[in-house]
């Protein structure tokens, strides 16, 4: 499996806090069958990592360390870029890192609201042939209360990237109908650890689990796609065939089923 977003990096945000951490994550990845990790650091002001160079640097130091500790796992560079109105600028200038220096951008709404002007900035992105993939849609709020803001999303040719956890119920039993909603609507087409420590039951330990009940919800053939083949293509720089997303019902939103 390549993982897409995670926060193995250590000392940078809020993910890994030491080597240590960053090498105990990494053996419990392997477990996980996961082969290959994107390190995705924050983009935000209170995150250290740096401009998509230096980012690129840690990756490679990191990777030394893993190789001098015996530690099979591959390492690429990104990041989850925090949505602000200068990011097409940040991306266009190396500010901000896509994955592993692809066309492709992690792009993180704020979790409790869509900003002003959001659909200009992500338009704006796309006319510089940023490819986009929206993280963790259903822990948005908005985006979780209205799944059709990701179904137009989607039309407009974004990707979105699940929470490995959100699809085992470990963020809620909320979260975790929405999970299937937008799994069982195509409106998602990743899934990734999102991890930020090796502690036993967090986010990493998700995966294994998560791609057992995707198979099970839409079939062994796209649940490989979400974990493998659409990961793969994507820091390959490959264009991705995504099955056209599906019609939610008529005013549908999560209210509607726990209301």
């Amino acid at each position: 499996m390549i993982d897409l977003h995670n926060h193995i990096l250590p000392g940078v945000d809020d993910g890994a806090q030491s080597l240590d951490d960053s090498c105990d994550m990494a053996r419990a990845l392997l477990t996980q069958g996961v082969s290959t990790v994107c390190c995705t650091p924050h983009s935000t002001d209170w995150a250290t990592a740096g401009d998509a160079s230096r980012i690129a640097e840690r990756v490679a130091d990191l990777q030394l360390t893993f190789t001098e500790r015996g530690i099979e796992l591959q390492l690429l560079a990104g990041s989850e870029a925090h949505l602000t109105t200068t990011l097409p600028e940040d991306v266009e200038r190396g500010r901000v890192a896509t994955l592993n220096s692809t066309k492709y951008l992690l792009l993180e709404f704020p979790y409790d609201s869509l900003p002003p002007r959001y659909e200009e900035v992500l338009f704006d992105l796309q006319l510089r042939g940023q490819r986009l993939i929206i993280a963790h849609p259903e822990r948005i709020a908005p985006i979780a209360d209205d799944p059709s803001i990701l179904l137009e999303l989607v039309r407009r040719g974004c990707l979105g990237q699940l929470t490995a956890m959100s699809l085992t119920g470990g963020f809620g039993s909320r979260i975790r109908a929405v999970s299937e909603i937008m799994l069982e609507h195509n409106l998602v087409h990743l899934i990734a650890s999102d991890a930020h420590d090796a502690h036993a039951g967090g986010r990493l330990f998700a995966l294994r689990k998560a791609r057992c009940i995707s198979e099970r919800l839409v079939g062994p053939e796209r649940g490989r796609a979400l974990f493998e083949d659409t990961p793969e293509r994507i820091v390959a720089g490959q264009a991705v065939q995504a099955p056209p997303p599906l019609e939610l019902k008529k005013r549908f939103s999560l209210r509607s089923v726990f209301h």
